[in-house]
């Protein structure tokens, strides 16, 4: 039985060879310096697979070695920073200014997990307030690119990309949902007070040219492959995370493959003791690969925290780098090394590493330096 069971276990090497080819549409996991999958975007560099679709919420370390690494053809996402000392993720940045990252799209944090849990529950959409106003429902790329929309044969354009970045209607129910409410016992106990609509006579017309209140209508997000880091994979596929979630449980719901890199590799049992720590179920998952550290230098809550040293040493090693010079830099740090084993002894080395273990008091390590 647990042979069976086991089917789903392989190497990071196999998993990407398996799943992810050039032009795929790939959406990573995790939010800023938390929980990246490294692992299996580390052997998209070693593998050198490029002209990537990348998509994720929070983009960090993955995008920017990536695109560093001259892999990303098109990019869409949110906060695309660094932390710390660079704002702006160098890299990434310098990509799109020389062209190796041909178009960008970019939605606010809220709008991006919006479209992850449309896609997650199948729905054609989801409201949004948040966006409205800015220029993110004007800015579209793709669509002046010429990928929206269908094919004369009645096809879409591109699988992943939907035929219009937003749309904006005039709410059917005039505002009634929105806080704060009214009520026969008294005021709404909400702390909301800044809805610009109540008590106004005079409703916009912007956008739909009618009077009334406006809500802004995203499209599900629908890439073919999914990779999430988690602590526990039980060798069913069951997937437990643990600290903060993200976006990652909509989101690795939402496309056809999905690939989790995990810390530690259980049996289904010990998974079954607390089911309702449990988020993801095992015929979701296609493939489980374990890897101590893989995150690095990113966190992992009860495991390690992420590596403030790391980020300070990037930031002044490539500042002032040519697209070249990042491509060399990724080369020589990991499209050099055999697998992440070696990457994370060679490059990082067993004592760094161990002093990023997490105190099971906090769950993180209080001793570290954070970020100022």
């Amino acid at each position: 039985m647990e042979t069976e069971l086991a089917k789903k276990v392989m190497t990071a090497s196999e998993a990407v060879r398996r799943f992810i080819k050039p032009g795929t549409h790939i959406a990573f996991g995790g939010f800023s310096i938390l929980r990246r999958p490294m692992t299996i975007a580390r052997e998209i560099v070693r593998q050198g697979i490029g002209d990537l679709f990348v998509t994720m919420n929070g983009g960090t370390t993955v995008a920017e070695m990536l695109a560093g690494a001259g892999l990303i053809k098109w990019l869409e996402t949110t906060y695309l920073g660094m932390e710390g000392g660079m704002p702006v993720a160098y890299g990434v940045r310098t990509a799109i200014e020389q062209g190796s990252i041909e178009l960008i799209e970019d939605y606010s944090n809220w709008s991006y997990s919006l479209r992850t849990v449309a896609a997650r529950y199948g729905l054609p959409f989801l409201p949004c307030l948040g966006d409205l106003g800015s220029d993110l429902l004007t800015y579209d790329t793709f669509g002046k690119a010429g990928l929206r929309g269908r094919n004369e044969e009645g096809t879409w354009k591109h699988p992943g990309i939907p035929p219009q970045k937003y749309a904006v209607i005039d709410d059917p129910f005039e505002g009634w949902g929105l806080r704060p409410r009214l009520y026969n016992a008294g005021p709404d106990n909400c702390a909301n007070k800044t809805n610009a609509y109540m008590g106004r006579k005079d409703l916009p017309t912007t956008y739909t040219g009618k009077p009334g209140v406006k809500v802004a209508l995203v499209p599900p997000l629908l890439p073919e492959v999914c990779v999430l880091r988690a602590q526990r994979v039980a060798l069913d596929g069951t997937v437990r995370i643990e600290g903060l979630l993200g976006p990652d449980l909509d989101q690795s719901l939402a496309g056809r493959i999905l690939i989790v890199e995990c810390e530690r590799i259980c049996s289904p049992d010990e998974l079954r003791s607390v089911p309702e720590h449990n988020q993801i179920a095992a015929h979701f998952v296609d493939a489980i690969v374990e890897q101590p550290f893989g995150g690095y230098p990113t966190a992992v809550p009860n495991y390690y925290d992420y590596d403030y040293e790391w980020f300070k040493e990037y930031q002044r090693t490539v500042r002032g780098f040519s697209l070249d010079d990042l491509k060399a830099y990724w080369q020589e740090q990991v499209a050099s090394t055999e697998d992440d084993w070696e990457y994370l002894l060679d490059r990082v080395g067993l004592e760094r590493l161990s002093s990023l273990r997490a105190d099971p008091r906090f769950h993180y390590n209080p001793n570290i330096e954070r970020f100022k």
